[in-house]
């Protein structure tokens, strides 16, 4: 549905700080970010397609320069 998605993962997965109730963070970076309705329908998909425990996130270029990679930086990893 997103091609040109950049995927990152982040949080205590990364950090390798993760207990059995944690959850894994998945960060969608797309060049602009989608419509309420069309965000709501891809993380449904995802999330029935996924048996695990996951936290979607989706940002736009900007949102991921101006705060992820500024608070979050160097545990994202891209995939």
């Amino acid at each position: 549905r997103w091609p040109n998605a950049e995927i990152y993962i982040f949080g205590s997965t990364v950090k390798g700080n993760y207990t059995a109730t944690s959850d894994i963070d998945i960060l969608i970076v797309l060049d602009d970010r989608p419509d309420r309705e069309e965000e709501y329908m891809v993380k449904a998909e995802v999330y029935a397609q996924i048996d695990a425990p996951i936290e979607l996130h989706v940002a736009s270029r900007s949102e991921f320069e101006k705060w992820y990679k500024k608070f979050i930086g160097e545990d994202l990893v891209r995939i």
